[in-house]
């Protein structure tokens, strides 16, 4: 892990790297009730400084990706936050 950036939570370090496989970022756990960080005002405030899509996502969702398609599939709640 890079440099600790003290205005995002540790969870999220560098997480808007998605592994450099796709052009946009996941936030996961939307809204789970034992972390206080993934609601999604704080999710929004952190996705303002990707300079990429993040799709916010709760553990009821996935994101599918086929030859550059983005396919989100879910019976839970999903938000994608455009820069």
């Amino acid at each position: 892990m890079g440099a600790v950036d003290a205005g995002r939570p540790p969870a999220v370090w560098e997480a808007d790297r998605a592994l450099g496989l796709v052009d946009f970022t996941l936030y996961p756990h939307l809204n789970h009730p034992e972390m206080e960080d993934t609601e999604l005002s704080n999710i929004q405030r952190w996705a303002s400084g990707i300079p990429v899509p993040t799709y916010a996502i709760d553990d009821n969702t996935a994101i599918k990706v086929v030859d550059g398609k983005v396919d989100v599939i879910s019976e839970g709640d999903w938000k994608l936050i455009n820069p």
